[in-house]
Parts: C-alpha cells; structure tokens; sequence
C-alpha cells in the first residue's frame, strides 16, 4: 500500500494542501456567538472532504479483490483473513491522513485550546476515515464494476452527509435519517 503514489501519497499532498487553504480562510476564528456557523462551516467541510476523497481508493481495492479472489479460490486466503489483513495496512495511512490535515486545520483556525480536544477533533476524522474505508470495501465487494461501485459510494456517501447533523439539526430530520 505504501508503493501506491496515485492514492496514499498524492491523497496526504492534497489533504495538506486543502488543510493549509481551509486554515487560512477560517484563520483565528475566535470564541464569539459570530463565529458558531463559520466553526460548523470548517467542521463540516473537513468531515465531508476528507472522506469523499477517499473514492480514489476504489481502484486500488478492486485490483486487490481480483487477486483475493484467485487466492480464496485455489484455498490460501480466507475471507477473515483478507478483512483484518486489508483494515490493518490502511491503519498508518488513516492515522497520517487524521493527524497531519488535522493539525492544520485544528491549530491555525484556534477552534480550542488544550490536546485533549486536538485529541478529540483527531479520533472524529480518523473514525469517519475508518467508516468510509469500511463502506468501500462493503461497496467494492458487492459491485465489482469499477463506475458503477464509484457512483454507488458517492451517492451512499452524500446520503450520510445529509444524514449528519450539518445541514439541518437531527430532530428536524425525517426518521429514517
């Protein structure tokens, strides 16, 4: 995974550059009643960019299914196996893709102060992380056309997006939300 320059490495580039853009635009937020929306605004965008553009690991899944499939059929890989395997090695890169943007965004808008929020702001994305990883491997096992699986996510992806709380409180929702 580590030999993956189209999706690991370019994906923390581009994470660290939008994490350096939104910084700058949300910079010094302050603590006021003024600055609630702007707060949600970064929040909102940071949790929803961070995984839309884990899509770009749709590709490099399904070129892993296909050799899964041949080891599970000729009997040397099992489906566990593959799960836990697959969800371990994408662990340091979730870490880093939290960590590193997370910093940015976290310490140049001063949305509070102390690690124990940093660590708090930190453990959200890389549990939003882990769920979108999750639902791709869900998603890639269940459509194994490539456009296809893409658009199923995508629209998966916006569903809980709107779903989240960001866009309307969760009382205001209809129930199956």
């Amino acid at each position: 995974m580590c030999r993956d320059l189209g999706y690991y490495w370019l994906c923390l580039v581009v994470y660290v550059t939008l994490a350096i853009g939104l910084a700058n635009v949300f910079k010094n937020l302050g603590t006021s009643d003024s600055s609630t929306q702007a707060r949600g605004s970064l929040l909102m965008f940071v949790a929803s960019f961070l995984t839309f553009m884990t899509i770009g690991g749709f590709p490099s899944f399904v070129e892993e299914m296909k050799v899964f499939e041949r080891e599970r059929l000729n009997g040397h890989n099992s489906v566990t196996a593959f799960v836990v395997g697959n969800t371990f090695s994408a662990l340091p890169y979730l870490v880093l893709i939290s960590m590193i943007p997370g910093a940015i965004v976290y310490y140049l808008p001063r949305l509070h102060k102390g690690y124990q929020n940093y660590l708090y702001f930190i453990s959200l994305l890389f549990a939003c992380m882990m769920l979108v990883e999750s639902r791709m491997m869900t998603v890639a096992s269940l459509v194994p056309n490539f456009l296809m699986g893409i658009i199923t996510r995508a629209g998966i992806q916006a569903l809980m997006i709107l779903g989240g709380g960001f866009f309307r409180l969760p009382n205001d929702l209809p129930k199956p939300f």
